[in-house]
């Protein structure tokens, strides 16, 4: 029963690097199973769309490689709130901001609004 475990972990190793495995582990962890199998599938040396639809593919692909930017973005972020103070320019710090909001310029302060819900003309000629 040992060797067959050992064999199927050094067969394991020969396909997949222990970086590719840490990444199938993170998407079970986050409830991904689908992003999972692709990532198995291609990390074999398979190609997903043998073995799942297209649009379901380009979906996958679409939502994680968006995740994957936004993680990105939060440890560049996390990188420069751990420099110290000295080390980080303003212009570094700005670029980011401006960055993350495009439309600085458009904000404004909006009031609450009171909003009536009216029903329909077709309760208006109901009540005749």
């Amino acid at each position: 029963m040992n060797q067959d475990i050992a064999s199927i972990s050094s067969n394991l190793d020969k396909t997949m690097k222990a970086q590719q495995f840490d990444k199938v582990v993170e998407a079970i962890l986050a409830g991904k199973y689908s992003w999972a199998c692709v990532l198995m599938l291609r990390f074999a040396g398979y190609n997903p769309l043998h073995y799942i639809p297209y649009r379901t593919y380009n979906r996958l692909l679409k939502e994680n490689s968006q995740a994957s930017r936004v993680n990105q973005q939060q440890n560049e972020n996390i990188k420069l709130l751990k420099q110290p103070n000295d080390s980080r320019t303003d212009s570094n710090v700005s670029s980011n901001c401006l960055t993350k909001i495009k439309d600085i310029p458009y904000l404004e302060v909006v009031g609450k609004q009171k909003t009536e819900i009216r029903g329909s003309s077709l309760d208006r000629r109901l009540a005749q």
